[in-house]
């Protein structure tokens, strides 16, 4: 077994909530004044938990990488791509409603595709738990999710929610090209 030191999960924890982290910030920024600490919860602990539960499903998962490497991207990228059009179109809305459960739900099963081959990864590694390193990775996305948030009302503040909004989905529907692109 080759061990993990702890910088290196903190280093895999920080690459793989940067989708969660844009995110985070167009969700913070659509909602503007609405969102309130809870909210900020809800979303970091969506995000946070998807990011440690997916790379412990690529671990007991390691025959599905090559359904997830071929169709997860397209999937992600599609739902990414479907929840920034519907933003877009949502904008001009005086009650567009940005912060629902299942669109969160579906924002963190896109955003966390890739951490399902870390875990994959990690099992290659012969890593025999790897429960301690999928903890840490979602503390790390929930701590940098809820910044995310804050730092999107922050700029909510200072544009127009509509504008956020066209932003908002702007980069959701980039976030999904590069899925689906780069993977």
């Amino acid at each position: 077994m080759i061990p993990m030191h702890w910088l290196e999960i903190v280093l895999i924890g920080i690459a793989l909530s940067m989708d969660a982290l844009a995110v985070s910030v167009v969700l913070g920024a659509a909602e503007g004044k609405k969102l309130n600490w809870k909210r900020i919860f809800v979303v970091a602990l969506f995000f946070g938990s998807f990011q440690a539960f997916m790379p412990l499903l690529g671990w007991f998962g390691c025959g599905l990488t090559g359904l997830v490497r071929a169709a997860g991207r397209y999937f992600a990228a599609g739902l990414l791509g479907l929840i920034g059009g519907k933003m877009i179109y949502d904008r001009k809305e005086e009650h567009a409603v940005v912060f629902t459960l299942p669109k969160l739900f579906l924002l963190a099963l896109a955003t966390s595709i890739d951490a399902f081959l870390v875990g994959v990864g990690f099992a290659c590694l012969n890593h025999t738990s790897i429960l301690k390193e999928v903890l840490l990775i979602g503390l790390i996305t929930f701590l940098i999710s809820a910044a995310g948030c804050l730092a999107g009302r922050t700029s909510e503040k200072l544009l127009k929610t509509e504008r956020c909004m066209l932003i908002g989905g702007l980069v959701l529907i980039g976030i999904g090209i590069k899925i689906a692109l780069f993977g």
